[in-house]
């Protein structure tokens, strides 16, 4: 699906495209469908968000891109492309070579993703050698400038510090370092501010979004902030139960947005004048959104309801 504000677009300025990818989890007791039949364009120089409640499938789609998903999930089906590229059909050796290089992310929690026996400067510098072939002094001296970009004190000094003599905010500026190190194409942002208070989220978005423009790369954020994705992306993708059930532009969803379900998250934003939003409806245990949402937006006969384009790139998952 190609979205952007003129209605158009052409494939040469699309960065990763995917269509029908399907993620399952194949436990002993069940079959979790985790990303079901997910069509998703992110153009270039473009920030697009997913966003949806905690289990809805955005990391998995993001671990899938990656080819990452952990066991007993895989990916069952789909094409995501990528500079002319399957990712699924590449060889592990030629995935390695994109991982951490043309495609990098930062991942939710920086003090579990950063390994705590190593210095974040050794850490930064090993993505170097492996994707770039630097040799150890201009390992450390783009280490350090790295450093010094993403806003860390110091630098220098710094580079010889374990994650744990970090706040938690210079660790996702670690993270961001280790990310942008190979100058990639593609930035997948998972939950970049979790747990980080709000001066400090400022910061971390406004650094990316610096980065991102410098850089003219592309971007897939994934969060449930709804204030993050209205003031930095480009596109938003919501998404329920592994399916993407509207995606627009971030004007057109916030200003006019269709589907029950997304009506019922942005009803959850507080409001000038009012005490606090509305709370997201809780479900008794084995009952879905699907079951209170209305017919043209339901399944029906246990199939889902399409996702159809009403034009200018807004999509809506529901039947006629």
């Amino acid at each position: 699906m190609n979205i952007n504000n003129t209605c158009t677009s052409a494939d040469n300025q699309i960065c990763l495209d995917i269509k029908g990818l399907n993620s399952y989890f194949f436990t002993p007791n069940q079959l979790i469908k985790a990303v079901r039949d997910v069509d998703l364009t992110i153009p270039h120089g473009k920030t697009v968000a997913m966003v949806g409640e905690s289990g809805c499938g955005k990391s998995m789609t993001a671990l899938s891109i990656l080819r990452l998903i952990p066991s007993p999930g895989r990916i069952v089906s789909g094409q995501i492309k990528f500079g002319g590229e399957d990712l699924l059909q590449l060889p592990t050796t030629e995935m390695r070579r994109i991982r951490g290089n043309r495609i990098a992310m930062i991942f939710q929690d920086p003090m579990t993703a950063l390994n705590p026996v190593f210095t974040i400067g050794s850490q930064i510098a090993e993505t170097l050698h492996q994707h770039k072939g630097y040799s150890k002094a201009q390992a450390l001296e783009r280490s350090v400038e790295l450093l010094h970009q993403v806003g860390i004190p110091n630098p220098r000094q710094r580079y010889r510090d374990y994650p744990h003599q970090l706040s938690g905010g210079m660790r996702q500026r670690v993270m961001i370092a280790i990310a942008l190190s190979c100058d990639p194409d593609l930035l997948i942002a998972d939950e970049p501010t979790t747990a980080l208070d709000v001066t400090i989220q400022a910061q971390i978005m406004a650094l990316l979004t610096t980065e991102q423009q410098q850089r003219q790369m592309s971007t897939l954020l994934i969060s449930h902030d709804l204030g993050v994705v209205a003031q930095n992306a480009d596109i938003v993708a919501i998404m329920y139960d592994g399916l993407i059930v509207e995606l627009a532009t971030v004007n057109t969803i916030f200003t006019s947005p269709l589907h029950p379900y997304t009506q019922e998250l942005l009803n959850c934003i507080p409001k000038i004048g009012q005490n606090r939003g509305e709370y997201l409806q809780v479900r008794p245990q084995q009952k879905s959104f699907w079951d209170s949402c209305p017919q043209n937006f339901a399944p029906q006969e246990s199939q889902n309801a399409p996702l159809q384009n009403l034009g200018c790139g807004h999509y809506v998952r529901r039947w006629s």
